[in-house]
């Protein structure tokens, strides 16, 4: 079953991916790819935990870990991400870029950290 969960994430995250860099529009090919590339993974993320869920509930408790270390990883990145993009935008433009970018990197491993460290204590299943 391990093997057909598998193949189904790859077959959603291929299938998002390449329907999200298809429909574009005007949109860089490089930032269509990204964006394929971060909603495949959260699709993909979700079509296993409903296989896991719905057609293999027998096997739930060793798929537990592998979706939690996805949750977790889920969570680290987003914080990374949106604090990065929130200081960029909140940051006067008349800075310099590195200057700009250089901040927004610290503060965004600090959220990413504090994310990491708060998702850690409250959520880690107890053994």
């Amino acid at each position: 079953m391990l093997l057909i969960g598998v193949l189904v994430f790859l077959a959603a995250t291929v299938g998002m991916w390449i329907w999200v860099v298809k429909n574009r529009g005007a949109v860089n090919l490089w930032l269509a790819n990204l964006a394929g590339a971060v909603g495949s993974f959260i699709v993909g993320i979700a079509v296993l935990v409903l296989f896991n869920r719905w057609l293999a509930p027998g096997e739930a408790s060793s798929a537990r870990i592998v979706l939690y270390v996805l949750y977790t990883l889920m969570a680290v990145m987003g914080a990374f991400v949106g604090t990065w993009l929130l200081v960029i935008a909140r940051l006067k433009q008349s800075e310099h870029p590195a200057f700009r970018h250089l901040i927004a990197g610290t503060c965004s491993l600090l959220a990413a950290a504090i994310t990491l460290v708060v998702w850690s204590v409250i959520l880690l299943p107890s053994k």
